[in-house]
């Protein structure tokens, strides 16, 4: 299921898109990663919670819409450290609307604003057990570069890296 790729608009999010924002994080979290995130954790995710989280960091997204219903987002950081100049630092799309086109749409605009600030090499992590995001960054030229843990709730989780030449 394609989406219309001339109604997309991929622009910087806005105070008034953080509840959207934090529905697509906690829905998708909730889809994406059972079986692979302690059930416990994920139950206790609060779109609310997020919500007014998101509040306070609203700008650090993109999001990819069409007639103002959000349907995608990627988090987008610029910084210089060993391995790469840039990340994605999470990249989201509506359950439901995966496989549409949003995914390499919202990948592609991050590139090109990593490109024109400047930035050579990208780096983004994820869950190693998310098998469909891991596809998904492969397509999109990533190749696996480093392995780790990050803590959610009471457990490590081993996260893998792709790395992007841009």
């Amino acid at each position: 299921m394609n989406i219309d790729q001339e109604q997309l608009i991929i622009r910087n999010a806005i105070s008034d898109d953080a509840r959207q924002i934090a529905e697509i994080i906690v829905e998708d979290w909730k889809i994406a990663y059972k079986g692979i995130i302690d059930n416990d954790y994920l139950d206790s995710l609060s779109v609310e919670e997020r919500y007014q989280r998101e509040l306070q960091r609203y700008q650090l997204y993109r999001v990819a819409e069409i007639n103002g219903e959000i349907l995608g987002l990627a988090w987008n950081e610029i910084a210089d450290n060993e391995d790469s100049d840039c990340e994605i630092i999470a990249l989201y799309i509506k359950s439901g609307k995966r496989k549409s086109g949003i995914g390499r749409a919202i990948f592609h605009d991050s590139v090109e604003h990593f490109k024109a600030a400047g930035k050579s090499k990208m780096i983004i992590w994820c869950l190693k057990e998310n098998y469909e995001a891991r596809k998904f960054y492969e397509k999109m030229g990533g190749v696996e570069y480093k392995s780790g843990t990050h803590k959610w709730g009471n457990r490590d989780y081993d996260m893998i890296s792709y790395i992007y030449n841009l």
